[in-house]
This record gives C-alpha cells, structure tokens and sequence, in this order.
C-alpha cells in the first residue's frame, strides 16, 4: 500500500516554482549579443568600401586624405611594366575621364587592355594614382553565341 500513498502524497503536492535564471546569466548573454553585433558592424563598415569612377574621383574633395577605390577599363597601348621592380603603370578610363595609375605588386593573370579594374589606394590630385590592390573583373565566359547563317 506504501506506492498508493506515495502517489496521492505526489498529486496533492503543490507544483513546484519555475526555476528562474540568475539576472548575471541574462546580463552576460546581453553583453554577448551586443559585443556580437558590434563587430559584424565595424567589419562590415571596414570592408564596405564604396568604388567611385573616375570623373567622380576627380571632382572629389576629400578622396585626397583617404584610401579609395576606383573602377575604370585599362586603355589600349598605356601598359608600361618594370619586371625589376615589380612597377606597372597604366590608365584607366571610365566615362569619358581618364586615369594614370602606379600599382606596385603582383599583377593579376588577366591583366591586359580593355578589361575593367578597381584600384584601391591613394590619390594626391597630381600625378598618377597610388594603387596598394588591383583587382582585375573576369569577363562574362557565358555569353551568347551568334549562329552563323
């Protein structure tokens, strides 16, 4: 008779109290969550930087004081490298505006002329264009074939 006894002693028990998470536990996950978000911002406004075009460059005021990026295609015939140095400069044109730039490092593969490029650097108002990156864009390899009457 002892687990009859023990099972009506169970169902007129009052329910038990919820247990409540200490407010240290919600504080720190908090400051978690917020240190989170806060890095997912500052990379993100880091990284996003915005490329402009040549004559936005150009007619720029405070681009002298900061690192941009700007896109434009190489021009035909302005290639000029220094294997020595590992110096290649070049102009770019975008809208009717054009640009001479001044890249030091590793050229891409697809480097040549009338391919589009962002160059990431400096620019003084004079002289050629800082490049410290060079991104060369891939050309479409899925375009559309003309058939041949």
């Amino acid at each position: 008779m002892q687990p009859a006894l023990a099972a009506a002693t169970e169902e007129n028990a009052p329910p038990r109290p919820r247990r409540r998470l200490p407010l240290s536990f919600i504080i720190g996950g908090l400051a978690i969550v917020a240190a989170v978000i806060y890095l997912v911002y500052a990379n993100t406004q880091a990284t996003a930087l915005y490329y402009m075009t040549v004559s936005e460059l150009k007619h720029c005021t405070i681009c002298t004081t900061q690192s941009v990026r700007v896109a434009g295609v190489v021009q035909q015939g302005s290639i000029v490298r220094d294997d020595q140095k590992q110096l290649v400069t070049f102009v770019i044109a975008q809208g009717g505006q054009q640009l001479a730039v001044s890249y030091s490092g590793v050229v891409p593969d697809i480097f040549r002329p009338g391919i589009e490029v962002v160059v990431e650097g400096h620019y003084t108002g004079q002289g050629p264009f800082q490049a410290q990156n060079l991104l060369a864009k891939c050309p479409s390899k899925f375009q559309a074939v003309t058939p041949t009457p």
